[in-house]
């Protein structure tokens, strides 16, 4: 008998009751043994396999290569057809001369399939991370079902990672600081100052000394201890300068030396001040046809705009409104210290339906009116501003029908209600509906069944 055998042999009994399964390969390759739990755990036919080449079995079986080299392999993952196995394979030998070797293995299928879906679940939560929500610790929020929003924060998401300058640019109200704060707190500035600063805010004649500070008595009111500006109070992080479109041509120079040389010098003062300063400025004006008229320097434009983020308005994007209303109630809630309102359907229909000119900042101020105004909890189109109501019943206003298409009547009697509610004097009211004094009374007589007083 076989040298390899005859050690088989002797051992078969404990070989054939062992859990794990079993697979033995002589020196040439062949299958030589495997126990039953080897047909229970791979599906493969005992049967059809003895006497087999070990490749010609299971192709990626490392039987073979530890036989070869002599040196064992321990938890080797091996798939056999649709099973996953973890092996510990070594040689066997006689003496000193290697005779065959053996894999001990264990079915690892159901924890490999786990560890699959645990991989897409993890893919698939930092993609929604990333392109649907990204909140930020001072409580502001970034969020985009909307694919050209997904497309900024994939923009944000590369700005973070360098240190050009950024060019932020959307109507006022689109969150261009947001936005800058989640650029600088996703990089690796997010430990340093961002320190932001509003260029049509302050008098020009102020501006300068606030954004390089002054020595003292360089100007009349100059302090005696002089004082840092803030591109020094931005020193290692961020310095946001929103409505960079009003800063008047001189300063734009002084701005554009700073930027190319990276330091400045305080007002009065001699000493220059060396920078390390993220830049990112952000506007709603066209700044590409103020260069065009000459009222913003061309080159500054430039050095500004090597990164642009263009924020689509809320109104082009109406498929985030939920999602901001959700977010935005829960914070109104912590700032008012009341608890969190639900929203009904017709309300957020009328929040869909309206265009919000002041984007996310107006959309926050109809959120606490509303919440101000409710009573029960539940925020209804009754607890929404006039304003809203009179454009909502310009625009495809909400009608409770309880799912029907509403009538002619229906419409017609919810437009005057609303146009009323907001126009209380009736002639006004008749002008924004386009009808006279009298046809409007007729409506109304029409709509209430009964007679009105004129």
């Amino acid at each position: 008998m076989h040298r390899l055998e005859k050690m088989i042999s002797a051992i078969e009994i404990i070989l054939r009751h062992v859990h794990e399964g079993i697979v033995i390969a002589d020196r040439e390759g062949r299958v030589v043994y495997v126990n039953d739990a080897n047909e229970r755990i791979t599906g493969l036919d005992n049967k059809k396999i003895l006497g087999r080449y070990v490749k010609d079995v299971v192709p990626e079986s490392s039987l073979i290569e530890v036989i070869e080299t002599g040196r064992e392999k321990l938890g080797t993952r091996t798939r056999v057809r649709d099973k996953y196995v973890i092996s510990n394979i070594v040689p066997i030998y006689d003496g000193a001369e290697i005779i065959g070797s053996i894999s001990v293995f264990l079915d690892i299928t159901e924890v490999e399939n786990l560890n699959i879906k645990l991989k897409k679940a993890q893919e698939q939560i930092d993609k929604l991370s990333k392109q649907l929500s990204t909140f930020l610790g001072d409580g502001q929020f970034i969020v985009g079902k909307n694919p050209m929003m997904q497309k900024v924060i994939y923009i944000a998401q590369k700005a973070a990672g360098v240190n050009s300058n950024v060019l932020i640019t959307g109507e006022s109200g689109t969150g261009k600081e947001v936005m800058a704060r989640f650029i600088h707190n996703a990089g690796p500035r997010k430990d340093k100052p961002f320190v932001a600063v509003n260029c049509g805010a302050i008098p020009e004649t102020l501006l300068e000394s606030e954004l390089f500070g002054y020595e003292p008595g360089a100007f009349t009111g100059a302090g005696n201890r002089g004082k840092a500006g803030i591109f020094e109070l931005a020193n290692g992080g961020t310095i946001f300068l929103d409505e960079i479109g009003d800063m008047s041509l001189s300063l734009q120079v002084k701005l554009l030396r700073v930027l190319q040389d990276k330091e400045i010098r305080r007002l009065g003062g001699i000493d220059k001040i060396k920078l390390d300063v993220r830049v990112m400025a952000a506007t709603n004006k066209p700044l590409e046809k103020m260069v065009a008229e000459k009222t913003f320097r061309e080159d500054l434009y430039y050095r500004l705009n090597v990164i642009q983020i263009s924020l689509p308005p809320l109104r082009e994007r109406k498929e985030d409104i939920p999602l901001y209303v959700r977010f935005l109630l829960d914070k109104l809630s912590g700032q008012l210290k009341a608890a969190c309102p639900k929203i009904s359907p017709g309300a957020m229909k009328a929040l869909m339906n309206y265009d919000f000119p002041g984007n996310i900042r107006e959309l926050e101020n109809i959120l606490e009116k509303s919440m101000v105004m409710d009573e029960d909890g539940n925020i209804d189109t009754d607890d929404l501003p006039d304003i809203l109501s009179a454009h909502t019943g310009a625009r495809g206003f909400y009608v409770e029908t309880e799912g029907r298409w509403p009538t002619l009547k229906e419409v017609e009697k919810t437009l005057l209600e609303k146009t009323l509610a907001v126009f209380s004097n009736k002639t006004r009211a008749a002008e924004v509906l386009g009808i006279s004094r009298a046809t409007l009374y007729r409506m109304l007589d029409e709509s209430t069944g009964k007679g009105v007083s004129r």
